[in-house]
């Protein structure tokens, strides 16, 4: 039988929770940098060449709302959710869930729109590259945080194995 949080030889929360925040907070100014270029319709600094043309292209917003945006909703999402499990006993999933949920959705979002960029729009942005390594980073952080504490390990494995059936 596990033991309960409080007990002093449970372990506690992962300090990487702490990593993941700090992966958040990079995002989010990587996003909000580029959110407020978008915004003022003014060009960004790119050493490549591509990032005005990607962050140009149609693909660049949805609803008139340029991506960069949804990017920083996803970082300061991750950020919060990370410092709140990092805070919080590991049998609370509040956070974490948010944040693994946050972060796979993230990834998937990142691996398509990396995909249009590369195949469709041609072009590369630095920018934007950096922000799906981080949130790639971030997710595969997650998943080892989950296995080392445990309680949302065995969550998401019991969500993946009554899919399956």
């Amino acid at each position: 039988m596990q033991k309960p949080d409080s007990d002093p030889g449970t372990r506690g929360p992962s300090r990487l929770w702490l990593l993941v925040a700090f992966i958040g907070l990079t995002g989010l100014a990587v996003t909000t940098y580029l959110t407020s270029n978008a915004i003022a319709h003014s060009e960004v600094a790119c050493s490549v060449g591509g990032c005005n043309t990607v962050l140009s292209s149609k693909w660049a917003k949805i609803l008139g709302i340029p991506v960069s945006a949804f990017g920083m909703a996803t970082y300061a999402t991750i950020m919060l959710g990370s410092l709140h499990a990092f805070q919080s006993p590991t049998n609370d999933l509040r956070g974490r869930m948010i944040v693994a949920d946050t972060a796979g959705i993230g990834v998937l979002a990142s691996i398509y729109l990396t995909v249009i960029e590369f195949f469709v729009i041609r072009a590369t942005c630095p920018y934007c590259l950096t922000s799906a390594a981080l949130v790639l980073v971030a997710a595969s952080i997650v998943i080892v945080t989950a296995r080392q504490e445990g309680p949302l390990w065995a969550k998401i494995m019991r969500y993946r194995n009554s899919s399956d059936a």
